[in-house]
């Protein structure tokens, strides 16, 4: 593909990916390449935050897009605010559950999988259907971490 090939394939799945999160009330952090960063319960309190999360995950309104996307769900406490230098600052969040979710991603997801950590399924189990793929262990990690799969 060419490159302005390329950037429409790209501006259309992230398009799709963030109208997802916006259709669960998420906060859209940022794009990374060709992935973006969704928060949910933050800057504003959402009870349900883990569930609409996943729900955004399982988003299936993507038309032709012909990725197989690696999705990861992780909960927990982050610091979230504005970051950055006085003459630019981006809101943003921090703390070890966003780098996990970040590694779980990466390390643990397979194309076309939502993988969620244990907090995320705690909150979830009753309502989407997962399944355990056991203790994982992540880079820059010490001790290993829950994870499932989503059954989409």
């Amino acid at each position: 593909m060419s490159p302005h090939e390329v950037a429409g394939l790209l501006n259309r799945c992230l398009g799709s990916m963030s109208d997802a999160v916006f259709k669960q009330e998420g906060t859209l952090d940022k794009f990374i390449g060709d992935a973006l960063l969704a928060v949910f319960g933050a800057p504003f309190d959402q009870p349900d935050h883990h569930l609409r999360a996943v729900r955004a995950a399982l988003n299936r309104e993507r038309g032709s897009d012909p990725f197989a996307v690696r999705i990861a769900i992780n909960s927990g406490n982050a610091l979230a605010g504005d970051i950055g230098s006085p003459e630019r600052r981006d809101y943003t969040v921090l703390g070890d559950v966003v780098n996990v979710a970040s590694r779980m991603q990466t390390d643990v997801a397979k194309a076309g999988q939502i993988v969620i950590g244990r907090a995320t399924y705690d909150h979830v189990k009753t309502q989407i259907a997962a399944r355990p793929l056991g203790p994982r262990r992540l880079r820059g990690r010490l001790g290993e971490v829950e994870a499932f799969v989503v059954d989409s």
